[in-house]
């Protein structure tokens, strides 16, 4: 890989972050630069220690920490339930266990839950342009090449 597809493909990954998660990205590049500060401002007492070679760490190393740190939560997630459908899932089994309703009315139940999920899903705009914007910059950085 040379330089130039390398600079291609950061600049795909940095803005995919930043329209997925634009508030960690954000912060993540703002912690790496409050880092660096912190570095410069420190790095007298940080020199004195032999085991730490400071001058090794950029700029971009710790703004390439600050984004990893605030966007691997999101990325462990990304396939968690919503917590909502899982106690309106529990709900409805210990409802049908107890007695209290029937298994055409479980049934029901589980279809308005499904209905209502689906419903979020297929409406949620915000998602939608999400999905419009990541489309559009890998189209975008597809036609550089």
């Amino acid at each position: 890989m040379n330089s130039e597809q390398l600079t291609v493909f950061t600049r795909k990954a940095i803005n995919i972050l930043f329209v997925s998660n634009p508030r960690g990205t954000s912060l993540g590049v703002l912690t790496g630069i409050v880092l660096d500060g912190l570095i410069g401002l420190f790095s007298p007492f940080l020199k004195t220690i032999s085991i730490i070679n400071i001058s090794v760490v950029k700029l971009w190393h710790l703004i390439g920490l600050g984004v990893f740190i605030f966007n691997i939560r999101p990325f462990l997630n990304r396939y968690k339930v919503d917590p909502s459908i899982n106690e309106a899932i529990s709900y409805i089994e210990t409802q049908k266990q107890l007695g209290h309703i029937d298994e055409w009315q479980a049934k029901q139940m589980y279809r308005n839950l499904h209905n209502k999920v689906l419903d979020n899903v297929l409406l949620n705009k915000e998602q939608q342009e999400l999905s419009k914007t990541i489309n559009s910059i890998a189209s975008a950085s597809e036609g550089e090449k």
